[in-house]
């Protein structure tokens, strides 16, 4: 079955969803940087480096998902990956903040 591309009338060039490329490529990073946040020392600085790229993939995902209905599905698996990717790497997050407080609290500050 061959591909359908939606091209743009302005244009003349393919349609393309820059949201859910954004999604992919910030969700990705966030993910990447997110993964070392369980490490003590460097789990700090990267936990702070990972949560708003982590939280701008989902925006952008949601985004993506979205435009993606409007202009026939363009863009829809890279969407759902970086939402996916941002939902993960806050979930790592938020899990390893819970593991902090819950260690400073058993070892009595």
């Amino acid at each position: 079955m061959a591909e359908q591309r939606l091209i743009d009338r302005r244009t003349g060039k393919p349609q393309r969803n820059g949201a859910a490329i954004a999604a992919l490529v910030v969700g990705l990073f966030a993910l990447a940087v997110g993964a070392w946040s369980p490490i003590p020392v460097l789990g700090l600085l990267a936990a702070m480096l990972a949560v708003v790229p982590a939280v701008v993939a989902i925006a952008l995902g949601h985004v993506g998902l979205s435009r993606s209905r409007r202009i026939g599905g363009i863009g829809r698996v890279m969407a759902i990956v970086g939402l996916c990717a941002g939902y993960v790497a806050l979930g790592i997050l938020v899990a390893t903040a819970i593991g902090w407080i819950v260690g400073t609290i058993v070892q009595g500050f």
